[in-house]
């Protein structure tokens, strides 16, 4: 019998428990461990936080989906790993032997230490219900981060708070153009949707400094703030570079295209948590996770029967899909977009697909 450990609840890994329960194999035992029960759909985080979606909508349950289909679940949070013993080791200080073991951890808020004591909590992500839905109501909230996570959530919050005849609105700052990632069409279009829909940003400004009752931009200019959401990139778990894993500049763990560890086979990983060694510049999105799921799977199974892995291969270009509030998304393909009510429909038409997919097997 085989032991394959799977840590963490991620995309990649979601799809290795539906091909699982699929098709067993009486010679693996899968094993599945995550520090919450609960894995949260981050896709989904805009509609929870508008109001749109409920809690248990947008959640999957690892522990039942564990148990009907034959996987050993623990809850617990894995703080080193061993490569020659082929174990690793809990929170508490539990062990777990594997064959083979594949991290889908995600990747935490890359925030300044000296201001994340005024910085709400969000990564893990099992962290992030309890935070958006006090973050929304807040009475001075701030978003910092143009990317798609800080642009996505603070049209989300405006759009509640509106709807909430809320007397202020969130404040959105940016270091450079918002979605500055996907080009300058891109980025003039969705600032002349905020423009069009009130939400007050700022671009080109960094925030500098953080008090109690403020933040200071890089213009020097101080806004008020009773709640701040820091969301202008990863930052890797501490795990892989403290248990002496082959890592990038930034501390993810370093993988081949076979999604295999480049020093020790055993060790796999996807998502957000790896740096793939021919893709180094990848960006870490929910996209490229969700097709490494069918790579990783026949990866593990190849490699615990001796047979050659095949390559995971980026898409170049993908559609990517954020809401805006109000019935109303913003659609991009490569360096072109489209706004309007069409993309927010095919938007929870692909997020309650993908969760169908996983909650049905339990359910």
């Amino acid at each position: 019998m085989k032991i394959v450990v799977l840590v963490g609840g991620g995309h990649a890994h979601l799809h290795c428990l539906a091909q699982f329960a699929k098709k067993p194999r009486e010679d693996v035992q899968l094993v599945l461990i995550s520090p919450a029960v609960h894995q949260y759909y981050s896709g989904m985080f805009s509609g929870f936080t508008e109001g749109v979606y409920g809690l248990d909508e947008i959640r999957i349950d690892l522990d039942q989906l564990a148990q009907k289909i034959g996987v050993a679940f623990y809850q617990d949070a894995i703080c080193s790993i061993d490569p020659k013993s082929c174990t690793l080791t809990g929170q508490h200080g539990e062990t777990y032997p594997y064959d083979a073991v594949s991290f889908d951890i995600g990747s935490y808020t890359d925030s300044p230490e000296a201001l994340e004591k005024y910085i709400s909590p969000i990564k893990p992500n099992y962290h992030f219900p309890e935070q958006l839905l006090k973050f929304r109501k807040s009475a001075q909230p701030v978003i910092v981060g143009g990317g798609a996570s800080g642009v996505e959530l603070a049209f989300s919050t405006h759009a509640w708070r509106m709807r909430s005849y809320f007397s202020t609105d969130a404040l959105l700052f940016s270091s450079g153009a918002l979605l500055s990632a996907h080009g300058a069409a891109v980025s003039k279009k969705i600032e002349a949707i905020a423009r069009k829909k009130a939400l007050t940003f700022f671009t080109d400004v960094t925030i500098e400094d953080i008090d109690e009752t403020s933040v200071t931009a890089s213009d020097g200019v101080s806004h008020p703030q009773t709640d701040v959401l820091w969301l202008t990139g990863p930052k890797s778990a501490r795990l892989f570079k403290r248990s002496g894993m082959p890592v990038d500049r930034a501390g993810f763990l370093t993988v081949s295209a076979a999604l295999q560890s480049t020093r020790f086979p055993e060790i796999f990983g996807a998502g957000d948590c790896v740096s793939i060694d021919r893709y180094p510049g990848l960006a870490k999105n929910g996209v490229y996770a969700v097709r490494q799921g069918p790579v990783l799977w026949d990866n593990l199974l190849h490699f615990l029967d001796g047979e050659q892995l095949s390559a995971f291969i980026p898409q170049k270009r993908y559609v990517a899909i954020l809401s805006t509030g109000g019935g109303e998304a913003f659609l991009t393909y490569g360096h072109w977009g489209m706004h309007g009510k069409f993309p927010w429909k095919l938007k929870q038409l692909i997020d309650k697909k993908f969760m169908k997919r996983y909650q049905d097997i339990y359910q």
